[in-house]
């Protein structure tokens, strides 16, 4: 029996097929190993150094472990009965060739696999089920097994399916990632649906939307929401711009409100802190100040990553730990990317939150709170009329910018503020307060540059000063997609003229045009 080492470009990974499946940095193809373990090893000895090391400490020196199968007595009720009525329903359905039970990761119960039969019958209730109409014996497993041994299954399904070259007629593994897939599976299979439409799959990568949708969690909608906002195939962007307002419409709830209720909490508690337990010692979560997470540990240290267990740790608790670090510091690199562009573009258009949603979705969320403390906001009255601009302080308290504990009765609704409505001594005020705590914004706010239209140019509809200054076309464009910034009607050869901005709080469009 052939094994086979998967190595993909992720850096901060790892999966297993056939008991080893091995994600490192770099673009390396599949390495084949026959024979078991010696066979690996000379497979191993083959390859670069770095790679050979990294292969070596992550499957080799990693203690095998001995999974005892379910019988009739370990087995519960409902998976008994799930398996029953598809061994009767489906007596005669046999599965392609590029798949097998013993093949894949094992799913876990109460620290036991499922058997030959079970995996089987679980295979076949995917390729029975659709995403509107999984078989019962699918939703069972989704909430009563392990975690993470369910997403290891399933995206080693997933995998082999696209290494048979993805038959349409068998997209069923894939879909099967929408039926059982968590968070982590969400975050991995996000990069695919990004791409797929420049590999002339759009109508895959659709698919794809809807297995998130799917998924269904927190994590899942934002990675919609992501594509959304930023890619750059305008197909599969008006359609998971379309998915979100469904599920808006679905909850009674504008896009950038459903926007606000779909960031995941990422495991932190209310105080968003977050404890990783190895008996022993317990390890505390920390963004640093360059937002990477972090952990303090009891003396406190600050440490990069979690340390390997010792002898005297608990060897249980250190390997959930360590398994949910891992899913953290994914879901923490999503979460930071796609809320740093909405938050700079919610203060690029002025948008306003209420106060209390402010305070209960922002302010208060266990993960955004790390962001609001690291930007400077502002609250108005009734009357629209500025108030205090402010900061969340560490402890929750707010602050001005002489760093004085302030109370914000008064106030209706807040937004970010944008240096262009601050005077110069304010702006010195604040950035004196944030130099020194030590804080870095998320996005430039502070110290970014800005441009003051002249009396001239105020009595006008264009702007004229930029008109000599050339930029190549591709880095213009990406620019301002990246600033939000939409395109023009295409033309018949798919080329465009203008791209344009609307700012809702001024009711003003702004156009640049007329490229050559």
């Amino acid at each position: 029996m052939t094994k086979k080492v998967l190595i993909v470009d992720d850096d901060d990974d790892v999966r297993e097929a056939t008991q080893i499946c091995l994600e490192v940095t770099g673009d390396w193809q599949i390495l084949t190993a026959s024979s078991g373990k010696e066979g690996l090893v000379k497979a191993i000895a083959q390859q670069p150094a770095e790679i050979a090391a990294v292969i070596t400490e992550k499957v080799l020196d990693v203690e095998e472990l001995n999974l005892e199968p379910l019988d009739e007595q370990t087995t519960p009720q409902w998976l008994q009965q799930g398996v029953s009525e598809i061994e009767r329903s489906h007596q005669t359905y046999k599965l392609l060739s590029w798949v097998s039970c013993t093949d894949l990761p094992p799913s876990l119960i109460n620290k036991k696999c499922f058997n030959e039969s079970q995996v089987n019958a679980v295979l076949v209730a995917l390729s029975k089920s659709t995403l509107d109409s999984p078989h019962p014996i699918l939703k069972n497993i989704k909430h009563k097994c392990d975690r993470a041994s369910v997403d290891n299954f399933i995206w080693s399904l997933f995998q082999r399916w696209l290494t048979d070259g993805a038959p349409k007629k068998e997209n069923w593994a894939m879909l099967g990632l929408g039926l059982l897939g968590g968070d982590e599976i969400a975050i991995k299979f996000t990069p695919y649906l990004r791409k797929w439409p420049g590999e002339s799959q759009h109508h895959r990568a659709v698919l794809g939307l809807q297995c998130l949708r799917a998924i269904g969690s927190d994590t899942a909608l934002m990675q919609i929401n992501g594509i959304a906002r930023k890619i750059k195939y305008k197909g599969l962007k008006a359609r998971a711009q379309e998915c979100i307002s469904a599920i808006a419409k679905d909850r009674k709830l504008s896009p950038d409100e459903l926007e606000d209720r779909i960031i995941p909490s990422l495991g932190l508690d209310a105080k968003g802190q977050r404890v990783f337990d190895y008996g022993d010692r317990q390890f505390n979560f920390v963004l640093g100040q360059d937002l990477k997470p972090m952990v303090r540990d009891e003396t406190g240290k600050l440490r990069a990553n979690l340390p390997k267990p010792a002898k005297k740790d608990n060897g249980e608790l250190a390997t959930q730990a360590l398994a949910d670090w891992k899913l953290l510091k994914k879901q923490v690199r999503e979460t930071l990317k796609i809320q740093t562009v909405r938050l700079e573009q919610a203060m690029t258009a002025q948008r306003r939150w209420q106060w209390r949603e402010f305070e209960d979705l922002l302010a208060n969320h266990p993960f955004m709170t790390h962001l609001v403390q690291r930007i400077i906001w502002v609250g108005y009255d009734k009357q629209n009329n500025v108030v205090q601009t402010f900061r969340l302080a560490e402890d929750r308290t707010y602050a001005d910018a002489e760093d004085e504990e302030i109370s914000l009765s008064g106030i209706a609704t807040v937004g970010i503020i944008h240096p262009v409505h601050l005077t110069p001594e304010q702006m010195a005020a604040w950035g004196e307060t944030l130099s020194d705590y030590e804080i870095i914004p998320p996005f430039s706010q502070i110290d970014r540059e800005i441009y003051a239209i002249t009396p001239e140019e105020a009595e006008t509809v264009e702007i004229t000063r930029f008109k000599d200054i050339t930029i190549p076309g591709i880095t213009l464009l990406r620019t301002m997609e990246s600033l939000g910034w939409l395109k023009g009607g295409l033309h018949d050869h798919g080329d465009f003229a203008v791209n344009y901005k609307y700012f809702p709080q001024a009711d003003i469009t702004a156009i640049i045009g007329d490229y050559e």
